[in-house]
């Protein structure tokens, strides 16, 4: 590995191609965290030398010598590998590390050429910037004019960019740059309260494009380290991006699998990467979205990762240190580029599957992976997805939904009964495990829930109807209305698809509200009985407790749930009757009487209807013969 310090001139000038590999990220710099920035760095630098010089002129010292006594502006590093050529060709170097930079240099260099050109200063001038952004064209081939070949996806966008005709600004970030730039300079050409040259002999035009040529050229500087054969590539792009890197873990993991497949030779890296990888690229916006809540937010692909890696290992990993965990397991796995991709797109297939973004996922399928979302499950992600990628004769399509709401029913019924979360990922890496080593993965990963992984319970019936009976659902220690909306709206669904004699419905369950039929503000409207004086503090205190309480709860749209309010029970039953289209409510309004005893017989009806959605460990659902397997009704 050598490493020097060079300027732009040394970089560029000379008939020469800098190589964006295929598996490189987009270009991502933007205006205000690069651009300007960068501008403004290259003015400071410019004023400096213009200082430099007419101290050194005054002093009766040649400009050459002040323009050694100038700071320059330090740009980075970026890192360059040989490229095999046929001897002749136009001299190739592979970008490992530092497109970006070397990518807005020549929009930089671009721009500032179109306020020369717009200046019409000095003709040699312009040219020596010229020679910094393309070959020479009587000696290269047109495809290698530019001193730049970026990602195939980009490059109809960079060369438009690059042209002799600026494009629309609008057309592409790689125009704004190019448009930025230019302005950028044009400002600067004119700028008055630039030092002036004392060197310079020309205009003050002129002058000040002299002075911003020669900073550019000379002292806008880089270094550049240049790999030799012994070189790992992949060892070094990880040093570089090793701290304060915006690259993600997935990132580190795509330039480690190409640059391996591209030092064994095993596939051309365009073909490798439009077959296995451009997809994440293509969809980039979604791929790259954030999903989970606080610390543990994460871009999908990096779920993606992490999901896939621990399937494979059949172990928790270190999130923290996921591409650490990546590079470990290829090592050690013996694992080839084209076969890790090849596997990692059956998990980005099976990921996408149960988003619904692709066919292969089954309706109750698709619900169950929804619910389990929306309880914050991701720990459970690894066995949905390893479920997902097994082969249909190893895990027939009945028997893998059987498995999915297996799985649907231990995190519903366990948060449910408010039974603790921590320590769910040793669970289901548990409940991994014995779908790996079992011939029936999908009857293993069953009988696994039912075995009480790590401890931790599939709840009973029993557990389900203490639960509804007894503990609090609404308010402080209980459970958050989102997930209240969704058990209720689940046995609503159950119930609609029962009613025969009505209308189909289709209900935005997540836009009700949860109502209090006793409300929470009882005392004023619905007061309890009196009764013996030292008795009237029990009632009341047993009431408080009665209100929170899922017998209690019902739904109600934004409108109704308000216009009922406070009101009794004869009139919240009329209203409900009136307007409510909900099966949950006309199996409400058939009490004639509201009180903590209906409160209770509700809560135990409501638990039946529950254990009808989400079967416990001991239904008889769950082993019941393959080809019957359709899913409990939702």
């Amino acid at each position: 590995m050598k490493a020097d310090t060079r300027t732009v001139q040394d970089i560029f000038h000379g008939d020469r191609r800098f190589v964006v590999p295929v598996f490189q990220r987009p270009y991502v710099w933007e205006l205000e965290k690069q651009w300007e920035p960068l501008w403004s760095d290259v003015e400071a630098t410019a004023i400096r030398l213009a200082e430099a010089r007419t101290n050194a002129h005054a002093r009766g010292v040649e400009a050459s010598a002040a323009d050694q006594s100038a700071p320059p502006h330090f740009l980075g590093a970026i890192v360059i590998e040989d490229r095999p050529v046929m001897t002749g060709d136009v001299d190739t170097r592979l970008v490992v590390d530092g497109q970006q930079r070397l990518t807005t240099l020549q929009l930089l260099l671009r721009g500032v050429l179109d306020a020369l050109d717009a200046a019409e200063v000095e003709v040699k001038l312009r040219a020596r910037i010229r020679k910094a952004i393309k070959n020479d064209e009587e000696v290269v081939r047109e495809n290698e004019l530019l001193k730049i070949a970026p990602r195939q996806a980009e490059h109809g966008d960079f060369s438009a960019a690059m042209s002799a005709t600026a494009p629309e600004v609008h057309q592409s970030k790689f125009a704004a740059a190019r448009d930025y730039f230019g302005t950028a300079a044009a400002s600067f050409l004119a700028d008055q309260d630039v030092p002036a040259d004392p060197y310079s002999d020309g205009s003050d035009t002129e002058a000040r494009a002299a002075l911003l040529a020669a900073t550019l050229l000379g002292l806008v500087k880089v270094v550049a380290i240049d790999l030799e054969d012994v070189d790992d590539a992949q060892v070094i792009f990880e040093a570089l991006n090793a701290r304060n890197t915006p690259l993600s873990a997935t990132d580190l993991v795509k330039n480690l699998l190409f640059m391996r497949a591209q030092a064994q030779h095993q596939q051309d890296p365009q073909r490798l990467y439009d077959a296995l990888w451009k997809r994440f690229d293509d969809d980039s916006d979604w791929w790259l979205g954030a999903v989970g809540v606080g610390h543990a937010q994460r871009a999908r692909q990096d779920w993606l990762l992490g999901d896939w890696l621990i399937a494979e290992l059949g172990r928790t990993i270190n999130v923290g240190r996921l591409y650490g965990e990546f590079r470990r397991w290829l090592d050690e796995s013996g694992a080839q580029p084209f076969e890790a991709l090849s596997t990692l797109n059956l998990y980005a297939d099976a990921y996408e599957e149960l988003n619904g973004r692709r066919t292969g996922a089954t309706r109750r399928e698709l619900e169950a992976f929804s619910r389990i979302e929306r309880l914050n499950i991701t720990v459970a992600m690894p066995v949905l997805l390893w479920l997902f990628v097994q082969p249909v004769e190893r895990l027939p399509a009945p028997e893998r939904e059987r498995a999915v709401l297996a799985i649907e029913s231990f995190v519903v019924r366990r948060m449910a009964a408010k039974y603790q979360t921590r320590a769910y990922g040793q669970v289901f890496v548990e409940v991994l495990r014995a779908g790996r080593q079992s011939g029936e993965p999908g009857r293993a990963v069953i009988e696994a829930l039912a075995n009480e992984p790590h401890g931790y319970g599939w709840p009973t019936f029993a557990e389900v109807r203490a639960a509804f009976e007894e503990n609090r659902f609404y308010g402080p220690g209980g459970i958050n209305q989102e997930r209240i909306r969704m058990v209720l709206g689940a046995i609503d669904r159950l119930l609609q698809t029962e009613a025969v004699k009505t209308e189909a419905l289709s209900i935005a369950y997540e836009e009700l509200q949860v109502e209090h039929v006793i409300p929470r503000e009882w005392r004023k409207w619905w007061p309890v009985e009196a009764g013996e004086p030292n008795q009237l503090l029990v009632r009341e205190q047993r009431r408080d407790q009665y209100a929170n309480r899922v017998g209690n709860l019902t739904l109600a749209n934004g409108h109704l749930n308000p216009a009922m309010g406070n009101d009794p029970w004869a009139e919240k039953r009329a209203e409900l009757q009136k307007h409510s289209k909900l099966q949950l409510n006309a199996r409400l309004v058939e009490y004639d009487d509201w009180d903590e005893d209906r409160i209770t017989a509700r809560g135990l009806w409501l638990a039946e209807e529950f254990e009808r959605v989400w079967p416990g460990p001991e239904d008889s659902f769950w082993s019941p013969a393959p080809s019957s397997v359709h899913g409990p009704p939702a």
